[in-house]
């Protein structure tokens, strides 16, 4: 449901180019002086000409009041470590969405109504994005010239006995369960963008050696 591939090359394509292209291998005090060099240049959370920043910042808002002390270590910091923790967040949004999606669809686990009685808005919202998606694509038997209009009630009462609707379900239980995990996702992210943001950097210097 998301397009992680076209997401991914565009954050990727943000990074700052390495200025010793013949480093590739960095201990943390040289990292630690690359990121420094381009701290200067590179646009914090509150500027709004950086798109990975003020998106970075959307997605930060979202946490409690109480978690968002942890984000301040993004403020200043440099494009690297933004690029690192938007690409790790659309990572943990979408290794749990199709993970619980295998389980729920090749197991006779589906916990409707568990699921259902904590987090129906996720559910609901995530059975008419999955119906419409699965109609746009002509998956699990959908067609695109479907243009009848199940309620989010009516998918979730013939999941049973509509092959279908089966699948619409189980993605929308996968959705609303990675929706609600979102302030662990985001946590997890900032707690593995500094590692992750060295690991892109070399990434990239190694690809311009290649080239």
């Amino acid at each position: 449901m998301l397009r992680l591939d076209s997401r991914l090359s565009y954050l990727l394509r943000q990074l700052p180019r390495p200025v010793l292209r013949h480093q590739v291998s960095w201990g943390p005090r040289q990292y630690m002086r690359l990121t420094r060099r381009h701290a200067s240049s590179n646009n914090n959370l509150g500027s709004p000409q950086s798109p990975s920043s003020s998106r970075a910042a959307r997605i930060i808002s979202r946490l409690p009041p109480s978690l968002r002390k942890y984000a301040t270590r993004l403020k200043g910091a440099p494009v690297s470590h933004l690029v690192a923790f938007l690409v790790l967040h659309e990572v943990t949004a979408i290794l749990p969405l199709i993970g619980l999606f295998g389980i729920f669809h090749y197991t006779s686990w589906v916990p409707v109504g568990a699921v259902t009685e904590r987090y129906g808005e996720y559910v609901h919202e995530g059975v008419a994005r999955a119906e419409r998606y699965f109609k746009r694509k002509g998956w699990f038997g959908f067609s695109n010239k479907d243009d009848t209009d199940t309620t989010e009630v009516e998918a979730l009462e013939s999941w049973t006995t509509d092959g279908r609707y089966r699948a619409v379900v189980e993605v929308a239980l996968a959705y609303a369960i990675t929706k609600a995990l979102l302030p662990v996702r985001i946590l997890a992210s900032l707690w593995a963008t500094p590692w992750f943001a060295g690991f892109l950097v070399r990434l990239r210097t190694v690809i311009g050696i290649k080239r």
